[in-house]
């Protein structure tokens, strides 16, 4: 009896992770640094409401003690808070790179060890929702913080916070930092150019923090401007910041306006989105050779977003901006991300597309408030009859119809969908990790609305983690080059019975604003389609 009771009161760590980016594990910028904050994540490691201490932090907090060994030196790291299922704490800068473990001692109960990596640097960016992507939390000289209807210009000076920079030397982890400055080369990288960085260790007055002061450089704009840190061959999490004009109101090219802006950041947001989607996906089985999966799906969904959600939020309404790319990652603990107030709106039991040749579906309302129907599918197996398949989203001129809901009116939305762009995915069977590849395309007679994204992801199965970019480009371009600070942050893909397990695609798709409808109850109504050739390739 007693035995079964130690075990049910034994705490357990379920990760530990950087406290700014919450990179998991095996997946690039997962170490933690020495000096830096880092968190833990588990169960019955500290009492059910979270504690908070001020300096100097403790080594014990409410019962809660955190040990860590590395290379046979055992010490006690500086609690900044403790709760049953997440503490924080300053690693101490003593703490000597390589393999290390951590154990929780709750009320005189252990955990088991858990492994993790210190590395000498390893930066990550504190982000206004809390949890890794999305905006970065950063401030003008007088402390203002940037945001869509405050953003940046360029030639601002900016301060940018994270954790990881650099270690102390020969000062107390535990006590509120003054300058400090170390001999580390750190780069900033806004919207793909390099930032002139006019100071980059501990944030005075904290513990674990750093401050990193950069200029903002000429010919960035756009509400989603990418900014990541790094230090070496190591790199922070993706990040974004809004660069605007002399009035401080950012927009984006076939996004939301100046005024559209402000109002959501002041009301809010209530959108409808409506898209017409044809994807094909080519992949590799062994010993059969390449396979081939067509579909069309048209979806639809009306939401609301409050004020301080639009702000926080990853990407905002039109993702990353025009001319920029950004690393997004999944998998691993649930991340404490700033919670904020969205909703599914009503727009009536269902939609109706109509489109060429006669084509009629309806678009269900599904029980998560969304609205969906499959258009039509194929499969392509060389040498295997695949039956009867047909695809019906062709090129020509579609209108979707609402009859209205209790939120959202009665509308019509129009779009016409123009012939896919042929790309040279099929020459791309691997991406170097850290090399920059390019992607390019033939766009005669796209539209100049039209815009390009190419997306990659990448995972490991165990633990299942991964991450994923997006390169937003416009479609008379022709080009996109993803950049090396893009790869460097993508995880080496899985060999499966010895086919890739990493994808590629390039998405064709109007901007946002190209093919807007309105109704009563939305601020904004677009409809769009997407055209999108996806394929199955190595990061390694």
């Amino acid at each position: 009896m007693l035995l079964a009771a130690a075990a049910h009161a034994q705490p357990r760590i379920n990760s530990v992770v950087n406290n700014a980016s919450y990179t998991v594990p095996p997946l690039p910028g997962s170490a933690i640094e020495p000096s830096s904050i880092f968190a833990v994540f588990g169960a019955k490691m500290g009492p059910a409401a979270l504690v908070q201490t001020t300096f100097p932090l403790p080594t014990n907090l409410a019962g809660t003690a955190l040990r860590i060994s590395a290379s046979g030196r055992t010490e006690n790291a500086f609690l900044i808070y403790t709760s049953a299922g997440q503490l924080a704490g300053v690693l101490p800068s003593t703490t000597p790179p390589g393999p290390a473990t951590a154990t929780v001692i709750f009320n005189g109960q252990e955990s088991a060890q858990f492994a993790f990596t210190v590395v000498a640097n390893n930066p990550g960016l504190f982000t206004l929702n809390g949890g890794g992507p999305g905006p970065a939390v950063l401030t003008l000289p007088d402390f203002r913080v940037i945001t869509y209807s405050n953003a940046a210009t360029e030639g601002d000076v900016l301060s940018a916070w994270g954790t990881g920079i650099g270690a102390l030397t020969g000062r107390p982890d535990n006590q509120p930092a003054e300058f400090f400055d170390p001999q580390t080369s750190v780069e900033v990288l806004v919207g793909g150019k390099q930032a002139t960085v006019r100071y980059r260790g501990r944030a005075p007055g904290l513990s674990g923090v750093d401050q990193v002061v950069f200029d903002v450089p000429a010919g960035v704009r756009g509400c989603n401007v990418s900014l990541v840190v790094k230090v070496g061959r190591n790199i922070s999490n993706f990040s974004t910041l809004p660069v605007a004009g002399s009035n401080r109101v950012c927009s984006d090219p076939g996004g939301l306006n100046e005024n559209e802006i402000s109002r959501a950041t002041a009301n809010g947001l209530r959108i409808g989105s409506i898209s017409l989607s044809r994807i094909r996906i080519k992949f590799t089985i062994p010993g059969a050779g390449s396979v081939e999966s067509r579909s069309d799906v048209a979806a639809a969904g009306f939401t609301r977003i409050d004020a301080s959600g639009f702000i926080r939020s990853e990407g905002g309404l039109g993702g990353v901006s025009i001319g920029n790319c950004i690393v997004t990652e999944f998998g691993g603990e649930s991340k404490p991300w700033d919670s904020f107030a969205t909703a599914r709106l009503n727009a009536g039991p269902q939609l109706t597309l109509n489109g060429p040749n006669g084509i009629t579906r309806t678009l269900a309302r599904e029980a998560n408030g969304g609205y969906a129907a499959a258009v039509g599918s194929a499969q392509v197996i060389p040498g295997i009859p695949t039956g009867a398949s047909k695809l019906d989203l062709d090129p020509g001129a579609y209108t979707v119809t609402g009859p209205g809901g209790p939120d959202v009116g009665s509308f019509t939305a129009r779009v016409t969908v123009p012939q896919p762009l042929t790309t040279n995915l099929d020459s791309i069977n691997s991406v170097g990790l850290g090399s920059p590849f390019t992607v390019t395309w033939n766009a005669t007679g796209a539209s100049a609305n039209e815009m390009i994204i190419i997306t990659g992801a990448s995972s490991t199965r165990g633990p299942v983690a991964g991450a994923s970019f997006n390169c937003f480009e416009r479609a008379s371009v022709c080009t996109v080059t993803v950049p090396a600070e893009v790869t460097l942050a993508m995880p080496r893909s899985e060999t499966v019975g010895g086919a890739a397990t990493g994808s590629l695609t390039a998405l064709s798709t109007p901007f946002t604003d190209a093919n807007r409808f309105t109704a009563n109850g939305l601020d904004i109504g677009t409809i769009t389609y997407v055209t999108a050739e996806s394929k199955t390739v190595s990061y390694q």
